[in-house]
């Protein structure tokens, strides 16, 4: 399978799973991409797929741990330190040694050194599946940072164990001080491999930024490139590559502190880019994930009813020691490290540790470190490779659905607007705006253009065609009379005034809906003379014009008037004024464009709409959390506007 068909197939699964969420906002998103991976396993060239866990961790791991790491700041790493280091290398190394203790006692052919290796695997967190079963639920602060940054820095913890593990196999003799010296390379060596190589490729970025005319042309493809060049480079050097990344990712949220204001254009198509890279890489994970469960479904079917149900139990044994573990460890008091995370009071606290211990589900990256282990007999056998494998996918599993039966009862729903709400005010916003700007002083046309471009922020607004039908009747009687009245018949032929009342109003038929055919008048033009043609073509652009300007001036008074009561429906005016505009271009064969909006009046609409939302937020009307929402949208239609007038 190459790596189009493969990249190509992965994408549609997350364009399936992200339509599948808005029918089925009550599973969690996580089984939803599980789910289509099932699905895409059974495509020619996915069956029987095991995941590369080189190309795994290099392609999607590592960019991802990197984002991950550029959110989060030094100081909040340096403030945690002692915390981060109890969670993500203490816990961890226990966690390995306990579990490791008991399958080497359970599973007969299991050595120490083999159950260390299955115990590694089982060990990373996945914080992204957490954040899927808790959607719409509100986790404690200091439970939500110890389990980000668990999740940040264990995986390097479970890859350095397994090596170390596999080492031993390989050896058949463990040195612990050795072991020790080992370890704190690999992880040391990451992480001072990646501060270094990530100073000297901010420093690089910095000085584009200071030089280039667009330094955003150099400086994202940098930033795109740089986890796979220091995740290979740490690699290279024998250390850990996930611990580099997540390091120079810390180094890169420097940089933002660093350049603060300065570069803003590049620093929010960074930010974007790298949003929509790192949820599509998080869809893959869980993609991937279910694609390879159908594989090791197969190896369970292959082992019989009675040795899969005993693999199946101890499974089960495995995961309800790692909850123990978990919760013994956070909820003893008087650690400092720990403290800053969980509450003092005892009943508090157990609940929390308890969140905490749910919390701890698994992902791909334990199933790609499973499917790394060696196809080798004289390491491991292939029986305890696929019993591993297997054992630790049902982990995975039992992680992923026992908190989401558990989790959403222990946590209170979250603090979120009501969408109504939310589009409620965003139109209150724009009506706001809109009356402020329609009192300043501008053509009709810049006006109606302003109103539009405004009116557009609301949404995507299908008019009520009966209410439109009504007014272009109103306009077709209007346009009749208009016909009629002196100021047309004293200055245009009988006969140009019969051409209009025939085919442009004939019988008071809209052009909106009704296309019947009409039967096509014909006129003796062989005694006409040339010139008689030439008047009446001119006569007939000029009613036309006349037609045209009165029947947009009715629109337009009908336009303030609703201003003036403040009613903000402008659906059937903008769908007869498009007709109209239509038919007056095309008549004249001309291209149909809108009238170009100053910057100034943009600005200050904008301007009016931050000042509709503070006001708001001052008087309690709106939270803090709407208020952000609404600030961003403004932001983002003012930079895109203003980039589209450039």
């Amino acid at each position: 399978m190459s790596a189009t068909h493969f990249m190509a197939v992965m994408l549609i699964g997350v364009i399936v799973a992200n339509i599948l969420k808005e029918y089925f906002s009550k599973i969690s998103e996580t089984f939803i991409l599980i789910g289509v991976g099932l699905l895409i396993s059974f495509l020619p060239g996915f069956r029987h797929f095991e995941l590369e866990p080189d190309f795994f961790m290099m392609m999607i791991i590592a960019p991802l741990m990197f984002f991950e790491g550029s959110k989060i700041s030094l100081k909040s790493v340096r403030k945690n330190i002692k915390g981060i280091f109890f969670l993500s290398i203490t816990l961890a190394i226990i966690t390995v040694l306990l579990v490791a203790f008991l399958t080497s006692h359970i599973m007969n052919s299991w050595i120490f050194a083999l159950a260390i290796c299955f115990a590694a695997i089982v060990t990373p967190t996945d914080s992204a599946a957490v954040k899927s079963i808790i959607a719409g639920k509100q986790m404690p602060v200091g439970v939500n940072e110890a389990v980000e940054f668990e999740s940040l820095f264990n995986d390097a913890t479970g890859l350095v164990l397994l090596s170390l593990g596999l080492s031993v196999l390989e050896s058949g003799h463990f040195n612990l001080w050795q072991g020790i010296g080992q370890f704190a390379f690999v992880a040391i060596g990451g992480i001072v491999i990646g501060l270094i190589a990530g100073s000297i490729l901010i420093r690089i970025r910095m000085g584009i930024n200071l030089r280039a005319t667009r330094p955003e042309a150099t400086i994202i493809p940098i930033s795109l490139l740089t986890p796979f060049f220091i995740y290979l480079l740490a690699e290279h050097l024998g250390t850990s590559g996930i611990l580099a990344v997540v390091a120079a990712g810390l180094v890169h949220n420097f940089e933002a502190d660093v350049l603060k204001l300065t570069s803003t254009n590049v620093q929010l198509t960074n930010q974007t880019i790298w949003e929509i890279i790192s949820d599509m890489l998080n869809n893959f994970v869980f993609i991937l994930l279910g694609v390879s469960l159908v594989g090791i479904a197969e190896i369970l079917w292959n082992l019989g009813l009675m040795r899969a149900l005993t693999l199946f139990l101890v499974s089960v044994l495995v995961y309800l020691l790692m909850l123990f573990i978990r919760k013994f460890w956070t909820y003893k008091r008087g650690v400092q490290a720990l403290d800053h995370f969980f509450s003092d009071d005892r009943d508090v606290r157990s609940k929390e540790t308890t969140v905490f211990a749910l919390s701890g589900a698994h992902g791909t990256v334990t199933l790609a470190m499973a499917f790394s282990l060696p196809i080798n007999s004289a390491i491991i056998s292939t029986q305890n490779r696929e019993l591993m494998i297997t054992m630790a996918a049902i982990v995975i599993v039992l992680s992923l659905v026992v908190p989401t039966l558990i989790l959403p009862r222990l946590l209170p729903a979250a603090r979120s607007q009501n969408h109504s709400n939310i589009n409620d005010m965003r139109e209150a916003m724009v009506d706001f705006a809109i009356i402020n700007m329609s009192q300043k002083d501008m053509t009709p046309q810049i006006r109606n253009s302003l109103i539009k471009q405004l009116q557009s922020q609301k949404g995507l607004q299908i008019p009520d065609h009966k209410k439109s039908q009504v007014l272009m009747d109103q306009i077709i009687q209007e346009q009749t009379d208009f016909l009629k009245s002196d100021e047309v018949t004293a200055h245009f032929s009988a006969r140009a005034i019969e051409y209009f009342s025939e085919y442009f109003i004939g019988r008071k038929r809209s052009p909106l809906f009704r296309f019947k055919k009409r039967k096509k008048r014909t006129y003796e033009t062989e005694n006409v003379d040339y010139n008689e043609l030439v008047l009446l073509r001119d006569d007939l652009m000029g009613l036309e014009k006349n037609l045209y300007e009165h029947s947009m001036q009715t629109l337009e008074e009908l336009e303030k008037t609703r201003l003036a009561q403040k009613e903000m429906e402008f659906s059937d005016i903008e769908e007869v004024k498009r007709i109209l505009e239509s038919r007056h271009h095309r008549t004249r064969n001309e291209i149909q464009e809108d009238a170009q909006i100053p910057e100034e009046f943009l600005i200050e609409a904008f301007q009016l709409e931050y000042q509709f939302i503070i006001e708001k937020v001052n008087d309690g009307s709106i939270s803090k959390e709407l208020s952000n929402k609404l600030f961003k949208e403004i932001n983002n239609a003012q930079v895109l506007q203003l980039q589209r007038e450039n």
